[in-house]
């Protein structure tokens, strides 16, 4: 028996209103996840990061290359690293993005997707994203 699978690919470039830099995505949507699941590949180049935020439901991110960074509000910043995985539960605020001089991208599992969409806040300062290391 042979299947014909033909997924929906979506990609493009994130909005400015939700990153600094440029941010480029690929979702797919197919029936082979989960119900009530996305799955999405993201790419930072040097210098871009996301703008602090929230989620309402469970998030995996899962690097697949380069070098990142993570932060939770009220921590330090995390440096990543290929195959690491980071677990963001519903409601913590974060941000992630590349390092100054390395591409970052992840695969992004997003849970309950029905719950609707995150909270966007303020971009990361350049004060704020400098400051890993001080």
């Amino acid at each position: 028996m042979s299947l014909n699978y033909s997924p929906i690919i979506e990609e493009g470039k994130v909005s400015n209103s939700f990153m600094t830099g440029e941010v480029s995505y690929k979702k797919q949507s197919s029936d082979i996840h989960p119900e009530n699941t996305m799955i999405k590949e993201v790419a930072f180049e040097p210098c871009a990061r996301s703008n602090w935020h929230s989620n309402v439901s469970l998030q995996l991110l899962i690097v697949t290359s380069g070098t990142g960074y993570y932060q939770e509000k009220g921590n330090a910043i995390r440096l990543l690293h290929k195959d690491e995985v980071v677990t963001i539960l519903p409601g913590v605020e974060h941000w992630y993005g590349a390092t100054p001089f390395r591409k970052f991208s992840y695969i992004a599992i997003i849970t309950e997707i029905d719950k609707g969409h995150g909270k966007w806040l303020d971009s990361v300062s350049d004060d704020e994203y400098y400051s890993f290391g001080k």
